[in-house]
């Protein structure tokens, strides 16, 4: 990759306020890495993955932040199922109020040891990758870009499909604004009916005789979007999904 005179002169100040290895190996991740890669980077799973010192990264990380090369972001995380329910761009934006997990149906504080990550992703000015436009994502890539946290041990990709293969019904993107019929037959279990971008959830327990009466089952999440989209989400079509509990 060639970088642009700008890009190149944000690097030579980044060169000389951190450590050659930590600053080569950012380098080289921004120039190789896939775009998956440069999206919410844990700085410490960076320094592990590649045998680095860890404080040497952090601080690499913080002034390419600063310079502008990387975006930092604090992310409010679900305990649970490892969700990300809020993204800031400070710690002072973090709310100090319990935060609802609407898959997980249960509310937490928000503490830093336990919900608060700090990631990185690539500037647009930089590089631009696809996550810059949530939108154009699809949507099990939006999962493992914009919905889950960092610190998830995600299966490999070919794995990750036979897992969605196994407990999803169904899924649809939507446009803000748009309906869909979906036609199922459902089996006799506790389904979730789940929208990743305004962690939306509506249980259904699904119980007796099998039959062949239609039955109808209306979700409505418009002025939820509304009320609840930030930078992150308002991009991202509604994409919820039908899905049985792992």
């Amino acid at each position: 990759m060639e970088w642009s005179s700008e890009v190149e002169a944000l690097l030579a100040t980044l060169r000389e306020s951190a450590k050659r290895e930590a600053v080569g190996a950012i380098e080289r991740l921004i120039e190789d890495g896939v775009a998956r890669d440069l999206c919410r980077i844990n700085a410490l799973a960076f320094a592990a993955a590649r045998g680095l010192n860890e404080e040497d990264v952090i601080a690499a990380f913080l002034h390419a932040s600063r310079l502008g090369i990387f975006e930092l972001s604090w992310n409010v995380l679900c305990p649970g199922c490892g969700g990300v329910l809020e993204t800031n761009p400070t710690l002072k934006t973090v709310h100090e109020s319990a935060y609802t997990c609407s898959l997980c149906a249960a509310g937490y504080e928000p503490s830093l040891d336990e919900m608060v990550e700090v990631t990185f992703t690539v500037s647009p000015r930089v590089r631009r990758i696809a996550a810059h436009d949530p939108g154009t994502l699809p949507v099990w890539e939006y999962y493992r870009q914009i919905f889950w946290g960092s610190g998830l041990d995600l299966p490999t990709d070919k794995q990750f499909q036979e897992l969605v293969d196994r407990i999803v019904l169904d899924s649809v993107d939507l446009a803000p604004g748009d309906k869909a019929i979906l036609s199922l037959q459902l089996p006799a279990e506790f389904l979730i009916i789940f929208d990743p971008v305004i962690h939306m959830a509506q249980f259904v327990d699904v119980k007796g005789e099998p039959t062949r009466e239609r039955r109808n089952n209306l979700v409505r999440n418009g002025q939820r979007a509304r009320a609840l989209g930030n930078h992150a989400t308002r991009s991202r079509p509604d994409s919820p999904y039908f899905g049985k509990p792992n």
